[in-house]
């Protein structure tokens, strides 16, 4: 399952972009569902002070062996206390698993730990709002849910919306969403 996340590649030039958006050195970053860490490593080029969490154990163990000396931590987002002065958040398919409600409590808890003009960046599956499926694997039970741009809109209401662009991913519609605190 891990090599199958590191076959639908990465995000390094959303990761770019999304530093290029914070002037500042070294900011504070936390990876929402970081998975194995492949994604840490393109983040790494850009800061020092990163944080990775996921609910999946068995992820992060694979993510502090590819990463060594990083910081990962097994958490459920839905439960996760966020900490003071966060620069950015990236949630690459991570929300997906998220129902409408808790996704935002979450983005409540986010705005309110995230420093003045601190950015987001999700990519959240497209689609009216519903429940997908839910699956076990060997990395735990997975609910799927799909957005579509209104709900985003909805839902983060107190955020500035930089980007709500719809792409296409091996065919299936996804959201890039970037949210900035005003």
């Amino acid at each position: 399952m891990a090599v199958k996340f590191n076959d639908l590649g990465g995000y390094p030039e959303d990761i770019k972009d999304v530093f290029s958006r914070i002037q500042k050195k070294n900011p504070n970053v936390i990876e929402i569902g970081c998975g194995n860490g492949r994604d840490a490593e393109e983040i790494f080029k850009y800061t020092k002070n990163y944080l990775g969490i996921d609910i999946s154990q068995s992820f992060i163990e694979i993510a502090k062996n590819r990463n060594p000396g990083s910081m990962f931590k097994v958490a459920d987002v839905e439960n996760y206390e966020f900490e003071d002065n966060i620069d950015i958040i990236f949630a690459f398919a991570s929300f997906v698993h998220i129902s409408k409600e808790s996704l935002s409590n979450i983005l409540g808890s986010i705005y309110s730990k995230l420093n003045c003009n601190g950015i987001v960046l999700a990519t959240i599956k497209y689609n009216n709002y519903y429940k997908e499926f839910t699956k076990e694997d060997e990395f735990g039970m997975r609910t799927y849910y799909l957005y579509s741009q209104d709900d985003i809109k909805n839902i983060a209401e107190n955020f500035k919306i930089l980007k709500n662009d719809i792409y296409d991913l091996r065919g299936q519609k996804w959201i890039k969403l970037i949210l900035q605190k005003a």
